[in-house]
């Protein structure tokens, strides 16, 4: 799925969690599912909060991210309107099978009679958005949690609703190929055998610069068996945590979460 560490004789990141998919997808359904009881709001880029999302009580890390899985594979075109260019096509797994793919929603216009959203799309190269109808989606479900990712601090910092709930150290990417910055979400989690990536992993939107794994070298958040690494910059793109770090991440974090590195 993600980005391999440092050594290649080692079992890489791209290879964690194919043998998991069962245990990904009831994750996936039921933090979505359980998502779906909070009230919607939007989503954040790139640049910091689009025009749909909320930040209040003057955090600028208090924000609710709305999105939704694909209810149809449908095509996503570039603009709102099918005459415009095809993007891609909705999916309705992660690139690995992993897990069901989450969209999530930027902005919305109204064409006519149709309701369009303007979608961030899983994809390289990363930052991609594209325009769906509002009825290709499933259910809106919401996050009101954000993981920050601070590479030079070497750091993970999750929110909930403006407050510090948990901070920790990391590794990420080796100089040669570092941990690709911007504004990506939790896609999957689900837990490893392999004390290699830890006792857990989450598969984030992000699409590492290291593009030799057949199943899309996915960014991952997981654990690690060399917590001497720690912090550090070990890896072929993946974020790694000690494992005491990765287990108490765990319970915090839903499908959907926001994860912005910088």
């Amino acid at each position: 799925m993600s980005a391999a560490p440092a050594g290649r004789g080692a079992p890489n990141d791209a290879s964690w969690g194919r043998a998991r998919k069962r245990a990904a997808l009831v994750f996936a359904l039921a933090a979505t599912v359980s998502a779906a009881t909070l009230a919607s709001s939007a989503a954040t880029d790139a640049k910091g909060v689009r025009p749909s999302a909320t930040a209040s009580n003057s955090s600028p890390y208090n924000i609710t991210t709305k999105f939704a899985l694909a209810a149809a594979e449908m095509p996503v075109y570039r603009g709102p309107s099918t005459r415009s260019p095809v993007l891609k096509k909705l999916a309705y797994y992660t690139p690995d099978n992993e897990a069901l793919q989450t969209y999530r929603f930027v902005s919305s216009r109204r064409v006519g009679r149709t309701q369009w959203e303007r979608i961030d799309v899983p994809m390289r190269p990363n930052g991609q958005t594209g325009w769906v109808k509002r009825s290709w989606l499933g259910a809106t479900r919401v996050s009101h949690t954000l993981i920050i990712v601070d590479i030079a601090a070497e750091t993970l910092t999750l929110y909930n609703r403006g407050k510090v709930e948990f901070t920790a150290p990391v590794g990420t990417g080796a100089p040669g190929t570092p941990t690709p910055t911007g504004r990506y979400w939790i896609a999957e989690a689900f837990p490893s055998s392999s004390p290699f990536y830890g006792p857990w992993a989450f598969g984030t939107t992000d699409y590492a610069t290291d593009t030799e794994f057949p199943d899309g070298s996915i960014v991952g958040i997981h654990g690690t068996d060399q917590p001497q690494l720690i912090p550090g910059d070990p890896s072929h793109g993946c974020i790694r945590l000690k494992d005491q770090d990765i287990l108490k991440l765990k319970p915090l974090v839903s499908i959907g979460t926001p994860v912005w590195i910088q």
